[in-house]
């Protein structure tokens, strides 16, 4: 062990100076990770981090930084900045304490309370291992996921997704996978097969299948992969559906559309999408005891082949390059379906590329619901939700904001739920919000009643009795126009 000797030697370091790693496994690889909020919304995206995070920080809060296990990093050659190979969550958190301010809207309130139980100078440096390359860390990183359990490990996808990331690395070197993982060929190759059929859930041909919701689910980690692994590993799944492995590859031999939309089929009940006509229950339990009937609900897949050019393309899906072929999955729908920004015509509010991280249900609900709604035919619920929309986003900042106090008392100490949005928009655009900015400018002419996008006309949708202002066009509008608000005041952004 060596070689290995660093791992015995400590050195501080600035928490603040440390960067995080941007392609650790956990993170969604298709996000941009450019900053701390960016990092912290995605790794709560998953209920499973959040809880595990949350936990975390309150640790910290309340019995201090314990350097149990070591956090590794190693300096960029391109950069001479060091980074974080191990230990990304624990320096994220230490991050948040030391500056709350950084944290998304949706946990802001959370971790200003517990940075408050500590002091933040106590966690200013902390022991690190310096690996003298990132080669170095590989090493350590697989035998902390592979064998620890001290920490959170990671999901199945997210291990897998760590191997596929070095067979790319070392250009398809199984033997150099394998000394790092060790792994045996037998497994190496299984993993890639099982990578290779979850980013066929990327294609074009199955997106165009799925809804805005399925879509972020097939697109994050929570596809259940034990359930994949079930479902293409068993013989008979594999004659009925078409297919066949070689190596690390994974071919098609049936017809290709007729095979992705089957999966596309599955991969919706899969989710356990409630509101579907049929709910198949898909599950291990299941594909084990009642495969004959599954494979007779779901879309029977077709062996004939449309015409020779396409089958000669599409019969062989190898995994040549992960990330190349991510990159070519991502284009979830044909140009002429993408949002256009600042679309009027749009049938749906909210467009699809539109993200929001919160931890209030109604403000998360009607969000995805305010996605699907078409306004054409339901545009009276699109008004009214629109400014039921603005009335809890300004609550949800508020409160994220930890000033319901300071607004009670600015209103003569009337209880919360008496004072109006009006009032309340008064007060974040005095007290909150920097003076001349996009956000300032909406709170300023929402309360101006010469214009039409005010709070007169939002409040008429819901009390008054006129029917004006609720064509699509306007709708959509008003939509436009509060949202550089809405993102500065909640944890909304488009991908």
């Amino acid at each position: 062990m060596s070689h290995y000797s660093w791992l015995e030697k400590k050195v501080l370091r600035s928490v603040d100076l440390l960067r995080l790693w941007p392609d650790n496994p956990r993170l969604d690889p298709d996000e941009k990770h450019l900053n701390i909020i960016e990092y912290t919304s995605d790794l709560l995206s998953d209920n499973g981090e959040k809880d595990s995070f949350l936990k975390l920080v309150d640790s910290i809060s309340s019995q201090g930084y314990i350097p149990a296990d070591p956090v590794v990093i190693w300096q960029n050659e391109e950069n001479d900045k060091y980074y974080v190979a191990e230990g990304n969550r624990r320096i994220l958190a230490l991050k948040l304490l030391r500056n709350p301010q950084k944290a998304p809207k949706s946990i802001r309130s959370f971790i200003r309370k517990k940075a408050e139980l500590l002091d933040r100078d106590s966690i200013e440096k902390i022991k690190v291992c310096v690996a003298p390359s990132f080669e170095e860390c590989e090493w350590y990183i697989n035998q902390r996921h592979a064998l620890s359990s001290l920490q959170r490990p990671w999901s199945r996808l997210q291990q897998q997704r760590w191997i596929a990331e070095l067979y790319d690395k070392y250009e398809g070197n199984i033997e150099k996978v394998m000394s790092i993982t060790g792994l045996n060929k037998g497994q190496l190759e299984y993993t890639l097969r099982i990578l290779t059929i979850r980013d066929l859930a990327l294609d074009p041909v199955v997106m165009k299948e799925l809804d805005s919701l399925e879509q972020e689910k097939v697109k994050s980690h929570r596809i259940p992969m034990t359930i994949l692994e079930r479902w293409f590993m068993n013989p008979q799944v594999r004659e009925k559906w078409g297919f066949e492995f070689e190596d690390d590859k994974f071919r098609i031999i049936s017809n290709r559309k007729s095979f992705l939309f089957a999966y596309a089929i599955w991969l919706k009940h899969v989710i356990h999408r409630d509101d579907l006509d049929v709910q198949i229950q898909i599950n291990t339990r299941t594909i084990t005891s009642n495969l004959d009937i599954l494979i007779e609900q779901l879309p029977q897949v077709s062996f004939e082949q449309e015409n020779e050019e396409v089958t000669s393309e599409s019969m062989d899906t190898e995994h040549p390059n992960i990330n190349e072929s991510r990159t070519e999955s991502n284009t979830v729908e044909p140009p002429s379906k993408r949002p256009i920004n600042k679309n009027p015509d749009r049938n749906q509010m909210i467009y699809e590329n539109y993200q929001l991280n919160t931890s209030n249900y109604k403000l998360d609900a009607l969000f995805r619901e305010l996605k699907v709604l078409p306004i054409v035919k339901y545009r009276n619920c699109a008004a009214i939700s629109l400014r039921v929309f603005l009335d809890l986003s300004i609550n949800e900042y508020i409160n994220v904001e930890n000033c319901k106090e300071e607004v009670c008392s600015r209103y003569n100490n009337k209880p919360f739920q008496d004072i109006t949005l009006k009032q309340r928009l008064e007060y974040i655009k005095q007290n909150k919000l920097a003076s001349k900015t996009p956000a300032y400018k909406v709170v300023e002419k929402l309360l101006n009643t010469n214009n039409d996008y005010c709070l007169d006309t939002l409040n008429v949708y819901i009390h008054g009795v006129e029917t004006h202002h609720t064509g699509k066009h306007f709708l959509n509008g008003f939509w436009d126009f509060l949202s550089p608000l809405l993102k500065e005041i909640i944890d909304l952004k488009e991908v």
